[in-house]
């Protein structure tokens, strides 16, 4: 059983009460006079519900519950979100014009990882000042880009992005930047390295469901301090 509960002494009003939870029950139970192996499940904690089913319904089931423990995942960002304290003071750093050769300051956001040594080092660009969070701890599998050998590649790392000085809204606005890989194969894979590459995409997408999470909040933040117009 999957539940999300938020404590009570550290959880916002709007989190209070709110729960999410789901059973998976499935079972392979042999008849004690024949011997014929059955399909059964259930989705009441004390069994109640149990039932032979087909493997088709339990796949369409597992869907279902797939879909309930991600709205328990999204639960816990929110609250997680609603509840972490707040930032230090954002840092500013100094450039000097590459066109004018003027010095100007700029704010970072407060999430920023980046230490801005290049910017501030040498003439810079406005439009290639860019502030990042730091990438989530990404997973990595063998993989042929078509040639006949492997190499080991980072799988679907993300993280949040802001180019303050950018001519497109889309990239002043923090936006999630996602690393994928085009044309390239994980093979041959056997049922356990099959399952290996499952549980790896697994953790892959609730680390974008976290980003997700943090795209939306840094955002809503952004734009209510006005620096999408900066």
């Amino acid at each position: 059983m999957t539940s999300v509960i938020p404590e009570a002494p550290t959880a916002s009003p709007a989190f209070r009460g709110q729960s999410i939870s789901t059973v998976f029950h499935v079972e392979v139970m042999n008849d004690l006079d024949t011997g014929q192996p059955t399909l059964v499940a259930s989705t009441q904690g004390n069994h109640g519900d149990l039932q032979v089913v087909t493997a088709e319904q339990v796949r369409r089931k597992a869907n279902e519950v797939r879909n309930t423990i991600a709205q328990g995942e999204a639960l816990a960002a929110a609250f997680e979100a609603a509840t972490a304290p707040a930032p230090g003071p954002p840092r500013s750093f100094t450039y000097t014009h590459y066109f004018t050769g003027e010095q100007a300051t700029y704010t970072c956001t407060p999430w920023c990882y980046g230490g801005h040594t290049s910017d501030m080092a040498s003439p810079t660009n406005p439009v290639d000042i860019v502030c990042w969070s730091p990438d989530d701890i990404g997973g990595n599998l063998p993989v042929d880009a078509n040639t006949g050998t492997s190499q080991t590649y980072d799988i679907l790392k993300s993280r949040i992005a802001v180019e303050p000085f950018s001519d497109s809204i889309c990239e002043r606005l923090p936006h999630a930047v996602v690393e994928i890989l085009d044309e390239h194969y994980i093979a041959p894979l056997d049922p356990d390295a099959l399952a290996g590459v499952i549980d790896l995409l697994a953790e892959r997408v609730e680390a974008l469901r976290k980003t997700h999470a943090q795209l939306v909040r840094t955002r809503a933040e952004y734009i209510a301090r006005g620096e999408a117009t900066a």
